[in-house]
């Protein structure tokens, strides 16, 4: 070649130049490859490096070295030799010992490992990894190709995005499919971006917030949505995605095979994570990780994984991780045994709770929105070719983006209906989804029919049902009596008839779509349109034992015949008859005396409204009957709001007191759970609302008779001279005359009504003196709120009255014997320490056990006499009933009453009531010598006084009067329903939590 002649380009320097001298030093045309074949590994793939001047020098099958050219007008520069090294490191199977870099003029030559230049003689033999056989520790093998790959990448836009590229395209590659792909979830063509969640994500990716999470329920598009974002950033971001349910391993080992890295522990993990971060602050661009469809992973250890990684990627600076989840099921990734996880913290600096996805934290994504719609359905038009237009109607039925491909596929090339007809829309869905596999139409039916049955058939708890995740796959493969080696055809999955989803030690099975679900159900497994009206009758009950069957029965009666709906409504009644029967003979048997106290409030038969549209609309009341001949069903406009008249409102029109917004629950075949539950429903309102009363107890009366009286004396014209401290100071209101109590009430009672009548203030003394004398009836005062509790304390003295009692001389427990002053001055002396002791401080140690052993023996006569005569059938179930008498134990410090401690009781094994003071160390014998069940916290204040435990104790001592100064006081009252309720807890067990 002329040594004048110009070299234009790294093209001349090849043909003219290079390419002579490497074939006259041996190297053969099949050695040297150029620019089409030229390879180097990017993360785990390898990809072909187009349209530059490059050379690789092959010998024996391995490569030699790369040869980076520059035209010969161009210096040499820093950036030429990384870039050139960081080929030769990243070449496909071995790195490339040697580096050259050239212009034709200039020729450096490198070691690729060390970067050192190598010059004179020799320069093979001044390589260290030469002459070891191009061998590498693993650790240096993975530090030499991460810094290749971090300096690969940022040496120009395009080589960052080839990465990216890479990298998504062969984990989104497989939900990625056009039309006619049966298995692809993101079709390219059908996508409209969803603004606001668009909007929302800009916003996250430029917060310091690291987690962002997608959450909704199945079909509106969380799949599309992740596919979309990953690859609108896929441009100017370092970009990973990834699909839950591909993974085999945790998202960091997949991200290391990514980086084509790997590693063998976790402190190498985190290296990982942090070399990624290194990534993006070298190239000042944030790493942007997608995890897709979490819910449908069957890997149980995700969880974990997904919160280390929520807790790693908190303490870098860029990167950032987006992952998606059903509804249901996205609880399930934020707790660990009932413990939030690092995803749940990391998710929710950016995103508050949302009531939608049970008040997790989490953007919900929901169906598409009429304007969205609105841009949605003329890309479906033109991609499925449906004819005709949608009308506003339709529009309404395709807001669910799979419902809406369900819709199309089904219409594509034929005209869509004024009406959408579910069935006959999900059973073309359904064939033509089977005849697009491999699956014969029958087995596949099949297969699906049974899944369906197990599901109708299966218990769920209300949390399942919220989640609505299916059935574990190995208890599903056992009710379907499949073999050990047989399984689920994975058709099933990839047309989107089936889904799984993750647990922690296995995954579920459910359908994907409710009303592909409830289609099998119907017309499959049970073939309800081929039953004559008898056999439909006596197959609904099996449709209301679970959620899935209600959906089911709700979806066959949109298309059922006429007769098949007249057979669904006479089903109605009949049960709803069964029910409100079985009602009032329950609370005739069980709770005659309270029975007033239940809903409808009536101590008298009891009817049950339905709706006047019985078979489209739900819900019932329970009203009170006027006679014995009035029918006990009767139909009712159930709606409620300021369009319905009020004389046809029910609460006035029947005295409905609530309605139940689905009578679902009364059409089990098996009524008594429903009926039990709403009657403890109902006590358990009674009971926290202080409904439960009896005034057949004299000691119960006599307690509540001193509470009332004690705080409202000044209303009645009393003149007792209180003086007291956190303690009623009961003796100063004794002895209480009953018939002066009852004309004091009486006279409250008349002025009230007459004042309340309008008439002259000057003349009600002499009206109410006339009504004494005249013994008129007065109307008992219909008041509430922070109003005297007097016609309470007025039902309490006739009580007492009627039981022969006329002057109550004391309390019925023994009175504190410390003056209020001696009491104030202890309290003052350590007010912190001593507000335990407040109350009991006013005792004496004698008078104080005087108390607590008088306290007890009337806490058993007041419970017994309650019980029998409130809970007469109960009464033998109850175990404090049946342990009376008791013997107490109380293991105090220092064997001081005064003091703290613990107590327990046991049946008494002398047949009568006993007490023992023990020292509190004696309390370890208290299980195995004592025989005693459970110890208790004491201190003598809990006897004197219920502190407000923020739940529902003390317990109201009149209902709908503000009474909570003395409902504390009456401590007999409270601790026979603590005990109550402990009995009642045993009784029902654990339905009374519920």
């Amino acid at each position: 070649m002329d040594s004048h002649e110009i070299l234009v380009n790294e093209e001349d320097i090849r043909l003219k130049l290079l390419m002579p001298y490497l074939q006259s030093l041996g190297f053969s045309p099949c050695e040297i490859q150029i620019e089409k074949s030229f390879s180097i590994r990017l993360g785990k793939s390898v990809q072909k490096m187009r349209g530059r001047a490059d050379i690789l020098c092959t010998r024996n099958g391995r490569n030699l070295f790369i040869i980076e050219l520059k035209k010969d007008t161009v210096k040499i520069t820093d950036q030429d030799i990384a870039q050139g090294i960081s080929y030769a490191r990243l070449l496909e199977d071995n790195i490339a010992p040697f580096t050259i870099v050239t212009n034709g003029k200039v020729t450096r030559v490198f070691d690729t490992i060390t970067k050192t230049e190598l010059t004179g003689e020799n320069i093979a033999q001044q390589s260290a990894f030469w002459t070891n056989g191009c061998t590498l520790a693993t650790d240096d093998d993975i530090l030499i190709r991460y810094d290749a790959l971090k300096n690969f990448i940022s040496f120009s836009s395009e080589n960052l995005k080839l990465f990216c590229q890479n990298q998504v395209q062969d984990r989104i590659g497989p939900l990625l499919g056009n039309l006619d792909d049966p298995t692809a979830k993101f079709v390219k063509e059908l996508f409209i971006v969803r603004q606001s969640l668009s909007a929302r994500f800009a916003s996250f990716t430029e917060s310091d917030s690291p987690v962002f999470a997608i959450v909704g329920d199945a079909g509106v598009g969380k799949t599309n949505a992740m596919c979309s974002l990953a690859l609108q950033y896929l441009d100017d971001n370092f970009v990973f995605f990834y699909n839950a349910p591909l993974i085999s391993k945790s998202p960091v080992e997949h991200i290391a095979d990514d980086l084509n890295l790997t590693f063998s522990s976790r402190t190498e993990t985190d290296t990982v994570l942090k070399r990624l971060d290194d990534i993006g602050r070298h190239l000042k661009k944030k790493i942007l990780i997608f995890i897709d469809a979490l819910d449908e992973s069957t890997d149980s250890s995700l969880v974990t994984e997904l919160s280390e990684l929520s807790l790693a990627v908190r303490k870098l600076s860029y990167i950032k991780l987006c992952v998606s989840c059903k509804t249901g099921l996205w609880k399930n990734f934020l707790y660990r045994r009932d413990t939030r996880t690092h995803l749940f913290e990391e998710v929710a600096r950016f995103e508050s709770t949302v009531a939608a996805a049970e008040n997790n934290p989490g953007y919900f994504l929901e169906d598409f929105s009429a304007e969205e719609l609105r841009s949605i359905i003329p890309v479906y038009k033109r991609a499925y070719n449906f004819q005709g237009e949608i009308s506003d109607r339709l529009l309404k039925e395709l807001k669910n983006g799979f419902f809406l491909r369900i819709f199309s596929e089904v219409y594509s090339g034929r005209q869509v209906p004024e009406i959408l007809n579910d069935k006959d829309l999900i059973s073309r869905y359904i064939k033509q989804s089977i005849e697009k596999t491999d699956l014969e139409h029958r087995i596949a039916v099949k297969t699906l029919s049974e899944i369906g049955k197990v599901l109708l058939r299966t218990s769920f708890t209300s949390v399942q049902e919220h989640k609505n995740e299916g059935l574990e796959i190995n208890g599903l493969l056992d009710e379907l009596n499949y073999s050990v080696r047989e399984n689920l055809p994975q058709e099933l999955f990839t047309r989107n008839l089936l889904v799984r989803s993750n647990l922690e030690d296995s995954y579920n099975i459910t359908f994907y779509y409710s009303k592909i679900r409830d289609h099998i159900i119907c017309y499959h497994a049970y073939a309800l349109d081929k039953m004559n009206d008898a056999d439909f009758y006596n197959n609904l009950h099996v449709f209301f034992e679970n959620y899935i069957g209600e959906s089911a029965i709700a979806y066959y009666l949109q298309n059922a015949s006429p007769t098949h709906k007249d057979t669904f409504v006479k089903y109605k009644k009949d049960k709803a008859e069964e029910f409100v029967q079985a009602y009032n003979s329950y609370l005739d048997l069980n709770f005659q005396q309270l029975k007033s106290q239940f809903n409808p409030n009536t101590a008298g038969r009891i009817g049950i409204l339905l709706p006047e549209d019985i078979l489209n609309e739900d819900g019932y009341a329970l009203f009170p009957l006027n006679d014995d001949s009035q029918n006990s069903i009767q139909f009712a406009n159930l709606r409620t709001g300021n369009e319905i008249p009020h004389s046809e409102i029910v609460f006035f029109k029947y005295g409905v007191k609530s309605i139940y917004g689905s009578n679902k629950a009364l059409l089990k075949k098996d009524q008594s759970p429903v009926l039990r539950e709403k009657i403890l429903k109902d006590l358990k309102e009674i009971f926290e609302k202080g409904g439960l009363n009896t005034y057949e107890s004299e000691l119960l009366n006599l307690e509540k008779l001193a509470v009332l009286l004690y705080h409202n004396f000044d209303k009645l014209d009393y003149n007792f001279k209180i003086k007291d401290f956190r303690l009623p100071r009961f003796e100063l209101i004794y002895p209480i005359d009953l018939k002066l109590l009852k004309e004091k009430l009486y006279r409250f009672r008349a002025r009230y009504h007459y004042r309340e009548e309008n008439n002259d203030p000057a003349s009600i003394d002499e009206m109410v003196e006339k009504a004494i004398a005249q013994e008129l009836q007065i109307p008992k005062l219909n008041v509430g709120g922070s109003f005297p509790p007097f016609e309470e304390l007025y039902t309490v003295v006739n009580s007492l009255l009627e039981k022969g009692y006329t002057i109550i001389e004391k309390y019925h427990l023994p009175y504190p014997d410390k003056t209020v002053q001696e009491a104030e001055t202890f309290y003052n002396l350590d007010p912190k320490s001593n507000r335990y002791f407040q109350r009991s401080c006013q005792y004496s140690r004698d008078q104080a056990w005087n108390y607590t052993k008088d306290f007890l023996r009337q806490l058993e006569i007041c419970y017994k006499e309650f019980v029998e005569q409130c809970f007469p059938t109960f009464k033998d179930q109850f175990k404090f009933y049946n342990a009376v008498p008791n013997e107490f134990f109380l293991y105090l410090k220092d064997e001081d009453i005064l003091k703290w401690g613990s107590y327990g009781y046991r049946p008494s094994r002398t047949g009568k009531i006993e007490f023992y003071l023990l020292n509190l160390e004696d309390s370890e014998k208290a299980f195995d010598i004592e025989n005693l069940d459970s110890l208790w916290t004491f201190i003598l204040d809990k006897f004197l006084c219920i502190e407000d435990d923020f739940r529902y104790y003390p317990i109201k001592t009149v209902r709908n009067i503000n009474t909570s100064e003395l409902d504390k006081y009456c401590v007999l009252r409270n601790w026979v329903h603590k005990i109550l309720e402990d009995d009642l807890r045993t009784l029902f067990k654990g339905e009374y939590e519920q």
